[in-house]
């Protein structure tokens, strides 16, 4: 799901209400017995963000809008973190997020560009925000190449021993 929230021509194309709804009767679809998963993405063309995120403000207001119109377990909530954010003001809207039980949040702050000190920076910003979260790549595996999914899957290891 991409938070479109932030570029105002996609905005009046696909209005956040009609956005929640569709991928609410998407999840609504879903078996109860498989996993739920809601990655809140800013797009990754080039592997660049259609607009980089100002904070984590519209995506924990998308998972407010769209944790209730979802009537079964969302089980994790993914959010990405750009590479330079590790600054006080990207993570405070965290604050707010109330998530539900049994949904585990995910902070894309792994990049294997920075390796594990710049992970760590970005964990301790979120960390006096959010005590409880796990870690991800900011926006998966899918377009790298295959020579780099091993160590990316060390730092993922190394990361989270460390947090």
């Amino acid at each position: 799901m991409h938070t479109f929230l932030e570029v105002p021509e996609l905005e009046k194309e696909y209005p956040i209400d009609q956005l929640v709804n569709a991928f609410a009767r998407l999840g609504n679809q879903v078996p109860s017995a498989v996993e739920l998963g809601v990655h809140l993405c800013y797009g990754d063309p080039g592997h660049k963000h259609v607009r980089e995120p100002s904070d984590t403000s519209r995506m924990v207001d998308v998972y407010h809008r769209l944790a209730p119109a979802i009537h079964r377990q969302i089980t994790w909530l993914h959010m990405p973190v750009p590479r330079d954010r590790h600054d006080d003001p990207y993570f405070s809207p965290l604050r707010d997020l109330n998530l539900k039980s049994g949904t585990e949040l995910y902070l894309g702050l792994i990049h294997l560009t920075d390796g594990i000190e710049g992970a760590k920076r970005r964990a301790a910003a979120a960390k006096r925000v959010m005590s409880d979260f796990g870690v991800a790549t900011e926006c998966g595996f899918g377009r790298r190449p295959p020579e780099t999914i091993p160590d990316l899957i060390r730092l993922h290891r190394d990361v989270a021993q460390q947090l």
